[in-house]
């Protein structure tokens, strides 16, 4: 009996089902309300990474996770309903799932509500808001070449009362949600969600 080939077959055996269960505790965790493992789950749908890909089926687990109240699921959510992703294309309902983004800690969302309210899309054309929500988006928004061409633009258009308006409303906002506002997702989720030119103005 040759024990070196029947421990390497054994060790072979042992790695597979290690990967099987691994694979379904993902599975399982998600079905649980893991939102980590919901997001998993959803960027596995919406990359066909290991499953078929499946749009519809990756919004059911970013929606999963953005019930829970985890900004990158809110995020995701967002981004699908403004660009009509395994979802029907619904520009109030990205809107809503943008401010709950921002309320979790988003800036990435911030941003996106800045430049929504800058051009009126599924929410009312409002430049003191656009700057309001760039206020929020902070240093996100000012890394970005879209957010400072935005805030170039809006320092133009908007009078110093304006801009006090919209800094003063900034800062209500901010008192009625202490939370840290900054970027939720990692450049390669950025880029696998389209979130790194969302929407452009």
């Amino acid at each position: 009996m040759n024990w070196t080939r029947i421990l390497r077959v054994v060790g072979l055996v042992a790695i597979l089902v290690a990967v099987v269960l691994l694979l379904d505790l993902t599975w399982v965790r998600a079905h649980l309300g893991g939102a980590d493992s919901q997001l998993k789950l959803a960027y596995a749908n919406a990359m066909g990474q290991g499953i078929d890909k499946d749009e519809e089926s990756a919004t059911h687990w970013y929606r999963r996770a953005a019930e829970q109240g985890d900004p990158r699921g809110q995020l995701a959510l967002a981004i699908r309903y403004e660009q009509g992703v395994g979802v029907d294309a619904d520009a109030e309902a990205a809107s809503d799932w943008y401010r709950r983004a921002v309320a979790s800690g988003s800036a990435e969302a911030a941003l996106a509500l800045s430049q929504r309210h800058y051009q009126g899309k599924g929410v009312p054309q409002d430049n003191v808001r656009s700057a309001m929500w760039l206020i929020i988006a902070d240093r996100y928004a000012a890394a970005r070449a879209d957010g400072l061409e935005l805030l170039e633009v809006l320092k133009e258009e908007l009078s110093g009362t304006e801009l006090a308006e919209a800094r003063r409303i900034a800062q209500d906002w901010r008192a009625a949600n202490p939370v840290t506002v900054g970027p939720v997702l990692s450049p390669q989720d950025a880029a696998a969600l389209g979130a790194d030119s969302i929407p452009e103005s």
